[in-house]
């Protein structure tokens, strides 16, 4: 299991220092606004992920006043360290400096939601392909689902792009424009085929969970960023680049058709279903990875029972998968009724105390 038994916070947001030992199974955080709950999930998920949900910018995290942050934690009886004085980082696994973070990152996996995820029906196309990427990063080479390792086609694909709309916005030769072509075609066609297979697996899973916690209909949809195989759509939108000065076919533009009932969701759902809909893609993720991986993730849910009714809530933590540890930040658990072997902490004041 991803399970975290020990995390601990020097200089991290508003913490001094902090150490949180959680359970096997839920562990609610609960406290008053402002209390730095939000920022407890956010650690354990930059411990093991090395990123952020809530910034790319390092300096954001280090406590006021200070220059550098430290996140400790224990899972699977390994010390994950890391150490970051903005914008240089240290990695260690038990005591030892590790060069490249190949095997650092492969100690855990992790889901996030939050408030920012309800977007993810009615926002921006970018933050459904970013579900399927974290979903792709997190399989690696090891996941039998994909062929190619996610991520090197990912950076390829995104290198070949940027440079490829440079020499389209500086109105270079076409024949320059058209030698970046084929690296394009190359990892766009392989990251397509990745995208189209990571959402078929999905699909099943997150309609599960959809059905579990509301017993209503989810669908989705894989919408390709290029209708054909890339070379030739390349070469079909090749007037249209050069008058726009920009690539408009490609995994750039992909995009993921939410229907909930028949009905568009971005367009129809109520507040409630956006975030029932949300919750069932995380968790179709978590399902995913626990299958492809063999160990269940661990689950970050901030604030997740905003405009749930308390059938729904119930449901949800019903269908949190066995097995699994989850982090969960709320203000109030009064008319919840909690899955046996949960643990409740306060935080107040930078201090954490059971409930």
């Amino acid at each position: 299991m991803s399970t975290i038994d020990l995390l601990v916070l020097r200089g991290f947001r508003r913490f001094e220092n902090l150490e949180y030992h959680p359970g096997p199974a839920l562990n609610f955080i609960t406290g008053a606004n402002a209390q730095g709950k939000t920022s407890i999930l956010e650690a354990a998920c930059v411990l093991l992920r090395l990123r952020s949900p809530r910034t790319l910018n390092l300096a954001e995290m280090t406590r006021f006043g200070g220059n550098a942050f430290a996140l400790e934690g224990i899972i699977r009886a390994t010390r994950l360290s890391l150490t970051c004085t903005p914008p240089a980082r240290l990695l260690k696994l038990d005591g030892v400096v590790q060069n490249t973070s190949r095997d650092y990152l492969s100690m855990g996996k992790i889901v996030w939601f939050g408030c920012e995820d309800l977007h993810l029906i009615n926002g921006p196309a970018e933050r459904r392909r970013k579900l399927l990427d974290s979903a792709g990063l997190q399989l690696g080479e090891s996941g039998l689902l994909l062929t190619s390792d996610y991520g090197r086609e990912l950076k390829h694909y995104d290198r070949a792009l940027r440079s490829r709309n440079l020499l389209l916005r500086e109105g270079k030769p076409r024949r320059e424009i058209e030698a970046y072509n084929i690296p394009l075609a190359d990892s766009g066609d392989r990251l397509i085929a990745a995208r189209r297979v990571l959402l078929e697996a999905l699909t099943p899973l997150a309609s599960s969970a959809c059905h579990h916690i509301s017993g209503e209909e989810l669908s989705l949809c894989y919408q390709p960023g290029a209708s054909m195989p890339m070379l030739e759509a390349l070469s079909v939108s090749r007037d249209e680049e050069i008058r726009l000065r920009q690539t408009k076919v490609g995994p750039q533009r992909d995009d993921v058709a939410i229907q909930l009932n028949g009905i568009p969701a971005g367009a129809f759902a109520s507040e409630g279903q956006r975030r029932t809909v949300a919750i069932s893609l995380k968790l179709a993720v978590a399902a995913l990875l626990h299958r492809e991986n063999g160990i269940p993730p661990l689950l970050l849910l901030d604030d997740i029972f905003g405009e749930l009714d308390s059938e729904r809530r119930d449901a949800l933590l019903r269908g949190i998968p066995l097995r699994s540890q989850a982090f969960l930040s709320t203000t109030d658990l009064s008319g919840i009724t909690l899955p046996q072997g949960s643990s409740i902490q306060r935080l107040e004041n930078g201090s954490l105390s059971p409930a």
